[in-house]
């Protein structure tokens, strides 16, 4: 998900830009100061879930893998910056976003169901790899699954880069970001006098 953030958070950029421009604004970056309440618990919990999981996938000791499968504590810190800052507009998708993943988590033995397309490449070998366990955050949606609609079951098919299946908490979340962008290249900009 987060190349996915990367990536949106790009297009945002971008769509931002343009939208200044059309609208004949300046844009200074300096007229805007960034206030998230708790914003290093965010970094602290984006560097535990990417090092959970490379480390997932370089060792395989029954121990450390205990551990790293509490990963999903993380949420706990999402909800509470989100909460926290649930004023900017921006920070209620990304609530609403990170309550329906973790609802999905928790009632699947916390990790995500996902839906693999037959339109995808490799299913079969991604349905494997989904029923083995070596992945730290997922499996693969089954009949048992519970609360199916909270489960990554939207397919993004090619050309998007990264064609895989995401949750409708993952669209209030790349919403979330794309609101964040948009608020932040629009109050740092002015009109343009002519």
């Amino acid at each position: 998900m987060f190349f996915e953030i990367i990536f949106f958070s790009l297009l945002s950029i971008i769509t931002a830009i343009i939208v200044i421009l059309f609208k004949k604004r300046s844009f200074d970056l300096n007229r805007y100061n960034i206030n998230i309440r708790g914003y290093k618990l965010l970094i602290l919990a984006a560097v535990i879930k990417i090092t959970a999981e490379f480390l997932f996938k370089k060792y395989t000791d029954i121990t450390l893998l205990r551990i790293l499968s509490l990963n999903w504590v993380i949420y706990f810190g999402l909800i509470y910056v989100s909460l926290l800052n649930i004023k900017n507009p921006f920070m209620m998708l990304i609530f609403l976003g990170t309550l329906f993943n973790f609802a999905a988590i928790a009632a699947n033995g916390f990790k995500m169901p996902v839906y693999v397309s037959e339109q995808l490449f490799d299913v079969e070998a991604k349905k494997m790899f989904l029923l083995s366990g070596k992945d730290l955050v997922h499996t693969l949606l089954t009949e048992e699954t519970k609360l199916k609609f909270l489960c990554d079951i939207i397919t993004l098919h090619p050309p998007y880069p990264f064609p895989k299946a995401i949750s409708l908490g993952d669209v209030f979340l790349l919403a979330g970001v794309f609101a964040f962008w948009q608020d932040l290249f629009y109050k740092s900009s002015k009109d343009l006098k002519h």
